[in-house]
Parts: structure tokens; sequence; C-alpha cells
């Protein structure tokens, strides 16, 4: 029996031979297919970067071919996704750090940029599999074999370096509330060298990757919160746990990577 995708957009744990690479694999089936017209969606910086692959139309249920092939760069302000597009959407989302590996061109080439495949790295023939595939679920499949086949296969990936690891999972870890001039140090680099390592594996600076993990962290607590007490979210004290200095400081933040301030992402 033919496995379905899920409605609207799902994201799927990448098998274990990937998961040090790769946050998730996503999909996206246009809610025009399922009961209304697509709604826009805003999406925000997280640090990573994906390769995503559309196929067929909005307009065409049984459309099924290969009509989009591109790469998103690390961002640093958020996008908003609307209009007409594909039937469905099927995409990788890499972790923070391994752009380079993933894209075989320097990442802040791409930073804020939508790249077409055919400039990364192997391009159309990788695609060759995937475009023989008749349903969803193997397409979603052969996405996956793609990722694996570009970073363990043949093909000579890149290495990220230590400190650029060791930055990432410092950073996430800290919720980005930490001193990037005292993290290289006790990393064993300069600033500057570090800066210019994430300029090829990462996309963005390590001060911009710490104030998007620290947007992330104070919106996941005030997702936390407003289940627990719709419309009663202490914005102060989200601040203040996450190292803000004050509030206008976390208001500029936050509405720099998100398009809003916290009042008005709460009203939706």
């Amino acid at each position: 029996m033919e496995t379905v995708l899920p409605e609207g957009y799902a994201e799927h744990t990448p098998p274990f031979d990937l998961t040090g690479y790769v946050v998730c694999f996503w999909t996206s089936l246009r809610q025009s297919l399922v009961g209304g017209p697509a709604s826009p969606r805003r999406v925000l910086p997280d640090g990573c970067v994906d390769i995503v692959l559309g196929f067929g139309r909005d307009d065409d249920p049984a459309s099924i071919e290969l009509t989009e092939a591109f790469g998103v760069g690390a961002m640093t302000k958020p996008l908003i996704v609307d209009g007409p597009g594909p039937r469905l959407y099927i995409g990788v989302r890499f972790k923070p750090g391994f752009a380079y590996a993933a894209f075989g061109i320097p990442a802040a080439q791409l930073t804020d940029e939508r790249v077409e495949f055919h400039v990364l790295g192997d391009g159309p023939s990788e695609l060759a599999d995937i475009e023989t595939r008749t349903t969803d679920a193997e397409r979603l499949t052969a996405t996956v074999e793609l990722v694996r086949r570009r970073l363990l296969g043949s093909r000579i990936v890149p290495a990220v370096p230590r400190s650029v690891r060791a930055a990432v999972h410092r950073i996430v870890n800290a919720r980005g509330n930490l001193r990037v001039a005292s993290m290289a140090l006790e990393i064993g680099v300069t600033r500057q060298q570090l800066a210019k390592q994430f300029a090829t594996h990462v996309g963005v600076t390590p001060k911009m990757l710490a104030r998007i993990s620290r947007t992330q962290a104070a919106l996941a607590r005030a997702d936390a919160a407003r289940a627990a007490y719709p419309r009663q979210i202490d914005w102060s004290a989200i601040a203040f746990e996450l190292g803000y200095y004050d509030q206008p400081h976390f208001i500029d933040d936050f509405k720099a990577l998100t398009g809003k301030t916290p009042g008005e992402w709460i009203k939706g």
C-alpha cells in the first residue's frame, strides 16, 4: 500500500547515518489542494541551509513532474512564501556548519539567496533518479538517497573544521547567550579566523548565529507560555532569561529576525 505524505507542512526525522548532517527532511503539500487557498507562510532564520525540490503544479493535483530544484542559503531576515507554486515541495534542512559540505560552494555566497540546483555540486545529473519516481513517498525516499550520496558517497565532501563544529555547538547549546570573542579564545582560534571559517561553512557570522539562536529560543519559550496561559506572555522575563541587556535590545533583535515585534507576533 502506498505511503501518503502528510498534508500541509511536515518534518521527517533523518536516517541514523545522516543525523550528524541533517536537521530534518520536510514536505509541504500545498494547502490549496487540501481544503482551501494556500496561506502565506513566514519562514524565519534558523542558521541552516536547505535544498528544495518542487513537483507538479498546485492547480493540477495529477501533475508529478519535477518543476523546481534550488538551494536556499542561511538567512538573516524573514522570508514570506506566498502565491502559486508547485503542488509539493520536498526539502532537506542541513545543520548549521554543513553548508559548504552540502552545496560545494562557500556558504557566504548564498546568504539570503536562492540558487538553482545546477550550480550546486554535481548538478542536474543527481536529479535523474528522482525524476523517475511515481509517488510522493518514493520522491521523498529518493531525496534522502540524493543527500546520502552527496554527503557519504564517492564525492569528496569538504571537511568542517573542528573550530566551526565546536563554535556552532556552543552557540546552539547556549541559545546564543555568550560572548563570541571569549568563545573563540576557548576554542583556540581568533575571532577573525572563526568569522572567516563561518563565511565558508555556515553563511552567517558567529554573532548572527547567536542572535538567531536567541530569537529561536525566545519563540520556543513564547509558544510554551502561550500553550499554558494564552495571551499572558511575560516578554521581559524571556528577555532576561536569554541574557539580553535590556528590553529594547531584545525587541530590536526579535523584529529584525521575525519581521514583527513580540506583541505583533502573538496577535498572529
